[in-house]
């Protein structure tokens, strides 16, 4: 392997790297901004208030999905009372928590059908919560983890 071919070879994964992930990360956006719709669609049909997205709640939800969809984690809670911390510690409040988590190869409408017909995860849904954050990663075989976080004032 000659250098110019090592450097043309870098240069073309940097370039795949530098395409898709713009790609995956407006699919990201795009899917948290429905997962919030269809969470506020199911919460305004029970009469409840919708959810305010909030970047902090989302930055850890992201957290664990990724750490989830790397294989870091488990699929589950496991870290919940520290990410829990986190935000409060970030925010300076936040009476109460819940979480949600997902994963397979969903879209946005069939995730939050499956916490709507999961008992413990409507609970989460139809909690007094004001705020959400939503986190999507992408593992290896595809399949996405989803993580949402519900907060309190």
């Amino acid at each position: 392997m000659t250098l110019s071919f090592r450097t043309g070879l870098a240069a073309l994964l940097c370039s795949f790297v530098l395409f898709f992930a713009p790609a995956a990360q407006a699919r990201d956006r795009d899917m948290t901004e429905d997962i919030l719709y269809f969470t506020n669609k199911f919460r305004s049909s029970k009469g409840l208030k919708p959810l305010v997205l909030l970047d902090e709640l989302s930055e850890q939800a992201q957290a664990h999905s990724k750490n989830m969809a790397r294989k870091k984690v488990g699929f589950g809670h496991k870290g919940f009372d520290k990410r829990t911390a986190a935000i409060r510690s970030e925010l300076g409040w936040g009476s109460a928590f819940a979480e949600n988590v997902a994963y397979g190869h969903l879209d946005a409408e069939a995730v939050v059908n499956l916490w709507i017909n999961s008992p413990g995860h409507r609970k989460n849904l139809l909690g007094d919560y004001t705020h959400i954050g939503i986190g999507i990663a992408e593992a290896r075989d595809g399949s996405l983890y989803f993580t949402q976080i519900f907060l309190a004032k």
